[in-house]
């Protein structure tokens, strides 16, 4: 490729060289990151020199080089001068390239690097909400717990426990994926949710186009992504692939407003959801499925759980360290 200032493609390949055995945290990275951005013919001048390296990065390209230019040694009508050009020219080449071999691992090491990884974790009873380094906001539900790292190439969230809704600003160069235990999001711009609860992932989606894809327990993908759209919800279990589920997406960020809805939800499901506004956790120790429909405000949670003897069929337990929700006639033990 030619470019119409030939100094800033030297500058491109003593960038190379520099930033060979330079460590990550080294100022010169700063000051090559600067460089980069200022003028497009920079990065173009880098992708150049990158391309040229992985071009002779084989043995193959490189027996090709060498057979030019034995050829070129053995025409004896070229003029000296013009053969001893040519190969001054060619070992330049293969200079560059040995550079390029050791610069290419240190360029992907280089992107790999996280440029922000910070922690967030809301307490029990309460809603945290925060806007992230590249705009993005962020509302994370009562304990919960996430991890962000953003990269140059990638933003990345890891929810560890609870629920959060995420709002992305878009950026093409850096798509924003978000990891529960069994399932991995990706989107470039949208507002959704994931909601991580009974062993299970739930992702609604408000408003964008979002894909679901689950992780096996090494946390590798597994079977097929799934697409979903404005109001469309999915549920992911582990080793089993993402399914679509016939609910309101908007009822899932009811938490914002103060409110919790429940669609056929299992009592584990109520149960962990409402300890996360209760400084003493609510376990069920039901086994058979009960489906719980039910739409209460976080502040009446408490009235909730009685009535829970009727609409659930269970008896209330209290005790200092857990709120019990047990059947009513219990299976005689063996």
């Amino acid at each position: 490729m030619n470019f119409p200032h030939k100094n800033i493609r030297e500058e491109a390949a003593k960038w190379f060289l520099r930033l060979q055995h330079a460590d990550y945290d080294h100022p010169d990275r700063t000051k090559f990151e600067a460089w980069l951005m200022q003028s497009a013919l920079h990065q173009e001048a880098y992708q150049s020199v990158s391309q040229t390296w992985q071009d002779f990065d084989s043995p193959q390209k490189m027996d090709t080089l060498a057979q030019a230019m034995q050829l070129k040694k053995l025409n004896q009508d070229i003029k000296r001068r013009s053969k001893t050009k040519s190969f001054a020219k060619a070992a330049s080449i293969v200079a560059l390239s040995f550079c390029a071999l050791f610069g290419y691992q240190s360029w992907e090491h280089w992107q790999q690097q996280p440029l922000t990884q910070v922690a967030q974790t809301s307490q029990v009873g309460h809603i945290a909400s925060q806007y992230l380094s590249d705009g993005s906001h962020l509302t994370l539900d009562a304990h919960s717990n996430v991890e962000v790292i953003y990269y140059r190439n990638k933003r990345l969230i890891k929810l560890k426990q609870g629920q959060a809704v995420f709002d992305v600003v878009k950026d093409q160069d850096r798509p924003f994926v978000v990891e529960s235990a069994n399932a991995r999001i990706t989107v470039m711009g949208t507002r959704f949710l994931v909601n991580m609860v009974d062993q299970k992932t739930y992702v609604a989606v408000d408003h964008g186009r979002v894909k679901v894809q689950q992780l096996d327990s090494a946390g590798n993908l597994a079977g097929n992504a799934m697409v979903l759209t404005n109001g469309q919800v999915a549920e992911v279990k582990r080793n089993k692939s993402a399914r679509k589920l016939d609910r309101n997406a908007l009822n899932m960020f009811a938490f914002t407003k103060g409110e919790l809805v429940f669609e056929d939800a299992t009592l584990n499901e109520v149960a962990e959801t409402i300890s996360r506004y209760r400084s003493t956790p609510v376990v069920s120790n039901m086994h058979q499925p009960i489906g719980i429909t039910a739409v209460l405000k976080i502040k009446e949670i408490e009235s909730f759980i009685k009535s829970l003897t009727e609409v659930a069929g269970v008896t209330v337990k209290h005790s200092a360290t857990t709120t019990e929700l047990n059947p009513i006639n219990p299976a005689p033990k063996p």
